[in-house]
């Protein structure tokens, strides 16, 4: 299980030994607050969260450790994985690639060559995160509302739908809530960090994790195979989630999800998310920020945007 701390050994090993030195000297708290350690062709390295140390501008080479390290100096045992544009590591941490997409005939990435630009984004559990979520999403006679999680990017929002599924999954999101089964989709491999079908996060007792799978396609298959009483996915806002979504509302399943939006103008102004709030299948809205760390709960709204200000318990 992977919490807020010092780095982890798996992704200062994938560092070329200068920049590892430079990773080593941070202090403690820089170290806690480091998020991606960000290398590009010719330019400094961005430690996101701390500095940019532009002392130390990428090479070439800097980039080829990188990679080299990542895929085991064979790139064809990833090439699936870099089709998606990033590798993801054991810890749930993930290498995300930049340079020259090959296409074929049907403008289907095939691979990417000549990579300029690597993010290593360092994955971290926030236990206890969403706890306060269970008073505005749990009502008195304990019923799971369908929810969103919305908010910009790096707000947090991945972070409590990740608690969230530990807490639902392991009955402790309500004092008199029973374990739920937990079903997650995660098509980019964030929410659960799975490396070789193992999850590397805590998600729960009763969760089931469908890994790099699209959500449309996820959705209706495990809505199929593994019956959950919740289903979890991350940033849905395309017609065919939304289509997704209301099958697994009228199959009387609680959705929980996450969407990039600054306002609630923003989720009036997409047809998409728009007919899924009106059609009833979302109750609850969650705005969340990183004002107070992580997944600070800005607004909640209702399923017709209006502002929820008290919660149930």
């Amino acid at each position: 299980m992977i919490t807020m701390g010092r780095l982890p050994e798996a992704v200062v090993s994938l560092l070329p030994p200068d920049i590892a030195m430079i990773v080593h000297q941070l202090t403690p708290a820089q170290q806690a607050r480091l998020e991606e350690i960000r290398m590009r062709l010719h330019r400094p390295l961005e430690l996101v969260g701390v500095a940019i140390a532009r002392s130390m501008i990428i090479s070439a080479e800097h980039l080829r450790h990188v990679m080299a390290t990542v895929t085991g100096s064979s790139v064809y045992a990833v090439e699936q994985e870099l089709r998606r544009g990033y590798v993801t590591l054991a810890g749930g941490h993930r290498v995300g690639v930049a340079g020259r997409v090959v296409i074929d005939e049907q403008d289907h990435i095939m691979s990417i060559r000549d990579i300029g630009s690597v993010n290593i984004r360092l994955a971290r559990q926030i236990i206890g995160s969403a706890a306060p979520i269970g008073a505005y999403i749990v009502e008195e006679r304990n019923r799971l509302l369908p929810t969103l999680i919305a908010g910009p990017p790096l707000s947090g929002k991945t972070t409590l739908l990740r608690d969230l599924a530990r807490l639902l999954g392991n009955g402790e999101l309500s004092s008199h809530m029973e374990p739920l089964r937990v079903a997650i989709v995660d098509e980019r491999s964030e929410i659960a960090g799975c490396y070789k079908g193992a999850p590397q996060f805590d998600v729960g007792l009763l969760t089931d994790v469908l890994d790099g799978c699209p959500k449309q396609a996820g959705m209706v298959l495990m809505l199929r195979a593994m019956a959950p009483q919740v289903l979890m996915t991350d940033e849905i806002g395309s017609a065919a989630d939304v289509q997704a979504i209301a099958d697994v509302s009228s199959a009387g399943v609680c959705f929980i999800g996450t969407l990039h939006a600054q306002t609630v103008s923003d989720l009036k102004s997409r047809g998409v998310v728009r007919d899924l709030l009106y059609a009833g299948a979302i109750k609850r809205v969650l705005f969340v920020s990183r004002k107070h760390g992580p997944g600070t709960i800005e607004r909640v709204y209702d399923g017709q945007l209006r502002e929820v200000t008290t919660a149930w318990r």
